[in-house]
């Protein structure tokens, strides 16, 4: 008979109710959440839930509390789960905590590693330390030092969580965040175009620590040296309004920025129709855009300042990492447009290293993980 599991987190992301429906295999498995979508996610981010997923009742986000459901202790009564993960070290996920201690429940935390912020916007991409935040990281190791075990989102949540909150490390270890990339394969190879009317994206929203002002200034050289490449950008974020009066007082040509997408099912098809992913990111724990980027078999040139890249992205063999220089990120473009061959080359690499970030194949690895470490 299959365990119970559920899993419970802030907004019903798309590639996380995809996931519920590959564990299925492994455990009787529902996810919860308290929002459908928050409000910096666009509309076409809301998919059907199906029978394993729901928001939950009397559920939301406030002020000082963060999200909330009354609902949720009627659903854990409901369902009885044998193991409950929960989505981030959050004040209503200390109350959850303290009911399935009491019922002897299994908890298991997830979360990327935590940055020193002010807010929710803050985009600071400095992470919470003994240092900068003794006081808050005793609070978390106080309220959560319960939970059987503790997943980080990559090797520095890892550290973070035994060196700076203080979690047993023997009850530590790594995952990765689903993805929904199955589609993403079965794009074509990527070949010389005559014409070198190559396409770069720039996948990411428009916030200050992905960098689209930088974006903008290598397309700027790119786009001299070579008159027919095109930038399309993501059109979501606060820097819009500043990367649009860039490109007008520069005076650059051949840059969009993404239309509506109509459905989650279909933001494959922005990934099939560009050549080259470009992420200049001053910080990023891991970027989802660019995995979709290798499983579609894309030129992949990003930023060294990406954390927990080092299984997937090798510097000249399946992508460029570069320095934040202009000049850099202009050099590994150029490189894949003078040897188109690469796109071929870089894409299988690429393919073979994500092969694992499958939902059937993940969805196995998470089995086995908690099986192991959850018995």
């Amino acid at each position: 008979m299959q365990k119970k599991l559920v899993f419970i987190s802030n907004m019903a992301a798309p590639y996380q109710v995809k996931f519920c429906y590959s564990l299925q295999s492994y455990f009787d498995t529902e996810f919860w959440f308290y929002v459908k979508r928050e409000a910096d996610r666009p509309k076409w981010w809301e998919i059907q839930l199906g029978e394993k997923c729901k928001v939950l009742k009397m559920s939301g986000i406030v002020p000082k509390i963060g999200y909330y459901s009354f609902g949720v202790f009627y659903d854990l009564i409901r369902f009885n789960p044998d193991i409950i993960v929960l989505g981030g070290f959050m004040n209503w996920h200390w109350l959850i905590l303290r009911y399935a201690k009491i019922f002897k429940k299994k908890v298991i935390f997830m979360s990327e590693s935590l940055r020193f912020v002010k807010n929710d916007y803050d985009e600071s991409d400095t992470l919470m330390t003994q240092e900068n935040s003794s006081k808050a990281l005793r609070n978390i190791n106080k309220a959560f030092n319960g939970a059987d075990l503790y997943l980080g989102m990559g090797a520095i949540a890892k550290d973070q969580f035994i060196k700076e909150i203080g979690f047993d490390k023997e009850k530590v270890s790594t995952i990765n965040y689903p993805q929904d990339i199955e589609e993403y394969f079965k794009h074509p190879m990527r070949l010389k175009r005559d014409d070198e009317n190559y396409r770069i994206l720039f996948a990411n929203r428009l916030i200050e620590r992905y960098h689209p002002l930088f974006a903008l200034k290598v397309f700027r050289k790119v786009n001299s040296m070579y008159p027919n490449t095109e930038l399309i950008m993501n059109s979501e974020g606060p820097l819009k309004s500043k990367c649009i009066q860039y490109i007008n007082d520069e005076k650059i040509k051949n840059v969009s920025f993404l239309g509506e997408i109509n459905s989650w099912d279909n933001m494959h098809l922005i990934y099939k129709g560009a050549d080259i992913l470009v992420l200049p990111a001053t910080y990023s724990n891991g970027n989802g855009t660019i995995i979709e980027a290798m499983a579609s078999g894309m030129g992949i040139v990003i930023s060294n300042k990406i954390n927990n890249v080092e299984r997937h992205s090798i510097d000249k063999e399946n992508c460029f990492i570069c320095d934040l220089r202009v000049e850099s990120f202009v050099n590994a473009i150029s490189t894949y447009i003078n040897n188109p061959e690469l796109f071929n080359e870089h894409g299988i690499v690429s393919r073979k290293l994500v092969e694992g970030r499958k939902n059937k194949h993940l969805a196995k690895k998470y089995y086995e993980l908690i099986e192991s470490r959850c018995n």
